[in-house]
């Protein structure tokens, strides 16, 4: 490391005693060539005296020094606030009203809960895929030609399950006869099963 011309930056040090031994030789072989220098030292013990005999007079002493370092190494107390009950008693409180109402508003009117995309068991469903090329409408019009409702779908193979209203899983002819019609409608529906 090259010597700096003036170690202004490393005279503060040398006057407190705390530099590392080649610093130390580095500066006192400078101080040795240089008045600038040495003037600045003397300047800088004689500020660092005035400030110990002021320091002397004016400090707060060992005892409060003691009981600084003790507050400062004491850990925080975990204290809440005193409102903190009467909020987290409110949230929860909140919490277990929408609980109450999201499951009125999930349960069906028999009391039972259905998933969606579910259908009563008496009733009849067909699955369905369409052609590629069928529009919106025409689907429409196909399904709700054979009174058909959407239930589920598409699924991964693009099929669709469709209600049959008014038709029971027990009605297998009506049942057959929509499904022979949808056969029928090539360029809408590609596949129909009864399920």
């Amino acid at each position: 490391m090259s010597e700096p011309k003036h170690p202004e930056d490393l005279l503060p040090w040398y006057v407190n005693g705390t530099l590392a031994p080649e610093e130390l030789r580095q500066v006192e072989a400078h101080l040795g060539a240089c008045a600038h220098c040495r003037k600045e030292v003397a300047l800088l013990k004689g500020l660092r005296e005035r400030i110990r005999q002021a320091g002397a007079e004016a400090g707060p002493g060992a005892l409060a020094r003691q009981r600084l370092l003790r507050d400062i190494r004491k850990p925080a107390r975990n204290r809440r606030p005193v409102w903190f009950p009467t909020v987290a008693i409110a949230a929860t409180l909140v919490i277990a009203l929408q609980a109450a109402i999201i499951a009125s508003l999930w349960q069906s009117p028999s009391g039972t809960i259905v998933p969606l995309g579910s259908v009563p068991p008496q009733e009849a469903v067909l699955q369905v895929r369409f052609a590629p090329g069928a529009t919106e409408a025409q689907i429409r019009a196909a399904i709700g030609e054979v009174h058909g409702r959407f239930v589920d779908g598409p699924g991964a193979l693009g099929v669709y399950r469709i209600r049959l209203e008014g038709l029971g899983r027990d009605q297998r002819e009506q049942i057959d006869r929509q499904v022979a019609w949808l056969r029928q409608q090539s360029p809408v529906i590609a596949h129909v099963e009864y399920e």
